[in-house]
């Protein structure tokens, strides 16, 4: 896991100056160099200035009133690749230790603003967390980026956020609802093979059909009879007793789910199953979600 976090970036300006007596060839040539380390913005101040330049304004007119009000919330939305996303940090970022961030990935046909406003405003306005949001739908094709896609944005927006502000080496967790849910999956794998950013994934009402195809990269793990693909990965689930989104329990879903990637070394805290919960249910149930919270926050 990227447990090796990100590493702050810090801007150096350098400027030397040379001088030599032209008459006097025999003159040493001198040489003076001064440093300057430049501060980098505070990540609440910048996410304040980012305002979706160059992207369209969101066809759906309740996402664009999402959008404005996250913007009022002291959000900001960036391009990465042809998608984007959406970016907040508390006040009190700058001062806190430790720093955690949730990066999530919305359901089918979502956006981040929608994530933001009608699951997340309400827990991370009075936690010390930092979220960020992906968008990975093209809203005019319907098409979803696949992981591999997915997982290049992932790094490069982190890659700007560190570079861009003090985000400093925060501990990341993945969570997904949804269709999200069901590429946090995939994207466990990505990540322990590549950058291990994150601690732990949280799945959250979502993963493949009962019976159904694999994604590529986990079908690969199959084929391979790679029976470690998931050891050192961490999982949190949630499903809802009384959803029933794909026409069968969801439970039974994230179950089968759960016997996978434990059956390739991963480790899963806990499926909790909501006898009460619906289709994303988890941020409706302050138990649930403060279950999950307090795992991630007892990972170092």
């Amino acid at each position: 896991m990227k447990r090796a976090a990100t590493v702050l970036a810090i801007g150096l300006l350098t400027a030397a100056a040379c001088g030599s007596a032209a008459s006097s060839p025999t003159s040493p040539a001198t040489s003076t160099a001064t440093t300057t380390t430049v501060p980098l913005a505070v990540c609440a101040a910048w996410a304040g200035t980012l305002r979706a330049t160059g992207l369209p304004t969101p066809g759906d007119a309740t996402v664009a009133a999402q959008r404005t009000a996250f913007y009022a919330d002291g959000g900001g939305i960036q391009a990465v690749g042809s998608k984007y996303y959406a970016v907040w940090f508390p006040s009190s970022w700058a001062t806190t230790s430790p720093r955690r961030v949730m990066v999530d990935l919305h359901g089918t046909g979502g956006a981040p603003e929608t994530e933001w406003s009608t699951d997340w405003r309400a827990i991370f306005t009075t936690r010390n967390w930092a979220w960020i949001g992906l968008k990975y739908v093209d809203d005019t094709t319907g098409v979803h980026d696949d992981e591999a896609t997915i997982y290049a944005n992932i790094k490069t927006l982190l890659t700007e956020v560190a570079a861009s502000c003090d985000f400093g080496s925060p501990s990341l967790f993945l969570h997904g609802y949804s269709r999200g849910s069901a590429n946090t999956f995939p994207i466990a794998y990505l990540d322990i093979k590549d950058r291990r950013y994150f601690k732990a994934m949280g799945s959250n009402s979502g993963a493949w059909m009962l019976g159904g195809p694999l994604t590529t990269t986990m079908q690969g793990v199959v084929n391979r009879n790679e029976t470690t693909a998931y050891a050192g990965t961490h999982f949190w689930m949630y499903c809802g007793g009384k959803d029933m989104e794909h026409g069968y329990p969801m439970c039974d879903e994230m179950t089968n789910a759960k016997t996978f990637v434990e059956g390739y070394g991963a480790h899963v805290e806990r499926l909790y199953q909501d006898p009460t919960g619906g289709h994303g249910g988890l941020a409706k149930n302050a138990d649930a979600w403060g279950a999950m919270f307090t795992y991630f926050e007892s990972l170092r």
